[in-house]
C-alpha cells in the first residue's frame, strides 16, 4: 500500500515526557482521585460508554463487560460504517456531528466514564471536550487528538483515501490482509483462536464501501486537530496503551504533557487493541 504505511502509521522513537508505569502498578502522585471513596469507576452507580476503533463494532468491548462487576452499565454502540451501521449510505451520518450525536444517545446518565478506543478515542475527546460536565472519567486507549499541522492532516488525508479506494477496489480479505500486517495488532493476531475467530469474523462482516465511507469522512486527516484544547481539560483523564504499540505509547507521553489530570498505564504484553488482548488489565483501570 504505497503511501499508507511509513511515517503515517508507525513513529519509532518514545519520547519519555512523564512516568509509565505497568497495570496495577500505577504511581499515587499520577494517580487522580475518581470520585469519592468506595465508589470504583466501574459500578452500578458509575456507567460507561465505550467506543470501538476502525473496522471494530460495539461488540468488541463484550471481553472488558464480562470482566466487570455485576450490575455495571456498559453501553458500546456501533459506529457509522460499522456493525449494524455498516450499510448506511448516507454522508451525513458519517459527519461528526452525527457521531457525537450517537455518544450523546448512549450516554443517558448525567455523568459517565467514557472509552475510546483508537478512532473511538478520537471521537471520545471530541464529545468529552464539548460536554465536560458530563463526565466522570475519560480514559483512551491507543487514541491522539489528531494531527497537529494543516500539512500532517493533508498528508494523512491522502492516505486515508488510497486507502478508501484500495477497500472498494479490492475488497475486505485484501485490505485486513494488509491492515493486520501492522507491528502493533501482532498481539491481537496471536490471541487464542476461540477469541481471535469472533473478532476476525466481526471484522470480516462490515460492508467494504460503509470502512471507505468512515475513512474519508472521520479519518484522523479529516477530524481538526485537539492538541491545543488537552490544556483545557479539567476532568480525570487515562491514557492507556500496549507494551508493543510504541507509537501510541509516544503520544501517551506527549498528551500527557498537555493534560492537567492524566496518568498513562502500560499494559504488558498487549499491542494497539489493549481491550481485546487484556480486558482483564482494562477492568482493573476501572475498579
Amino acid at each position: 500500500m504505497p503511501g499508507i504505511v511509513g511515517g503515517s502509521y508507525f513513529y519509532p522513537k518514545i519520547r519519555r515526557l512523564f512516568p509509565i508505569y505497568s497495570v496495577p502498578r500505577v504511581s499515587p502522585d499520577l494517580q487522580p482521585r475518581h470520585g469519592p471513596p468506595g465508589q470504583p469507576a466501574a459500578s452500578p452507580m458509575n456507567p460507561i460508554v465505550a467506543l470501538h476503533g476502525f473496522t471494530g463494532q460495539g461488540a468488541d468491548f463484550d471481553p472488558l463487560r464480562a470482566t466487570l462487576p455485576p450490575g455495571t452499565s456498559l453501553s458500546a454502540p456501533d459506529l457509522p460504517g460499522h456493525g449494524s451501521k455498516s450499510l448506511l449510505r448516507d454522508l451525513p451520518a458519517y459527519s461528526l456531528p452525527a457521531h457525537l450525536d450517537i455518544i450523546s444517545q448512549a450516554a443517558t446518565a448525567p455523568q459517565i466514564t467514557l472509552i475510546g478506543y483508537s478512532m473511538g478515542g478520537r471521537l471520545a475527546l471530541h464529545w468529552a471536550i464539548a460536554h465536560p460536565e458530563r463526565i466522570r472519567r475519560l480514559i483512551l486507549i491507543g487514541a491522539s487528538p489528531g494531527l497537529a499541522t494543516p500539512e500532517e492532516r493533508d498528508e494523512r488525508r491522502l492516505g486515508d483515501a488510497t486507502l478508501a479506494e484500495f477497500i472498494r477496489t479490492r475488497g475486505l480479505e485484501a485490505f485486513f490482509k494488509y491492515w493486520h500486517n501492522q507491528t502493533f495488532f501482532q498481539p491481537m493476531l496471536h490471541l487464542p483462536k476461540e477469541h481471535l475467530d469472533p473478532i476476525l469474523a466481526r471484522r470480516a462482516h462490515n460492508d467494504p464501501e460503509g470502512l471507505a465511507l468512515s475513512l474519508e469522512n472521520i479519518g484522523t486527516g479529516t477530524l481538526p486537530s485537539l492538541w491545543h484544547r488537552l490544556k483545557e481539560i479539567r476532568f480525570p483523564v487515562d491514557l492507556v496503551s500496549g507494551e508493543h504499540d510504541v507509537k501510541f505509547t509516544r503520544l501517551a507521553h506527549e498528551m500527557g504533557a498537555h493534560l492537567p489530570k492524566a496518568r498513562h498505564s502500560l499494559i504488558e504484553g498487549a499491542g494497539h487493541a489493549v481491550h481485546l488482548e487484556k480486558p482483564s488489565d482494562l477492568a482493573m483501570l476501572l475498579q
